[in-house]
């Protein structure tokens, strides 16, 4: 297989896309080791900062479409959907885990509930995208 020319964006949204896996990954796998954790589990809340400021022109149509609730049957209204549910469970997964760890201990793990749905919504996300990761544009 001959080898793609790359720009240099789509170079750059390749590479986040390989650290939110990254990150994503290191973080689940080194759970007990807390610092690396915490520094793999805020990275990856960065790179998701990143992946939406890349595609910001899609992000913006997307709540758009958001708010007009009509709208969300189509593709573009399911894409929506997807990124907003990420985007919420990435949020939750950064309170849940400061709230677990500033707060005393209470019985119920929030950051653990939090990051199995997470990262069951993440495998299906990705794998649905695998095709089209390496080859994304930013528009």
């Amino acid at each position: 297989m001959a080898s793609v020319p790359r720009t240099r964006s789509a170079t750059a949204r390749l590479a986040v896309h390989l650290g939110l896996i990254a990150s994503a990954t290191v973080s689940l796998v080194f759970e007990p080791t807390l610092s690396l954790h915490i520094f793999a589990g805020l990275l990856f809340v960065g790179l998701v900062v990143v992946h939406l400021a890349q595609r910001r022109r899609v992000s913006g149509r997307l709540a758009r479409r958001l708010l007009a609730m009509r709208t969300l049957g189509g593709p573009s209204g399911r894409l929506a959907v997807s990124d907003s549910v990420l985007v919420v469970l990435t949020a939750a997964m950064l309170a849940s885990g400061l709230w677990d760890w500033l707060a005393s201990p209470t019985r119920t793990r929030w950051h653990a509930i939090t990051g199995v749905g997470l990262t069951g919504y993440l495998v299906v996300h990705t794998v649905r995208r695998r095709r089209r990761l390496a080859g994304s544009r930013v528009r």
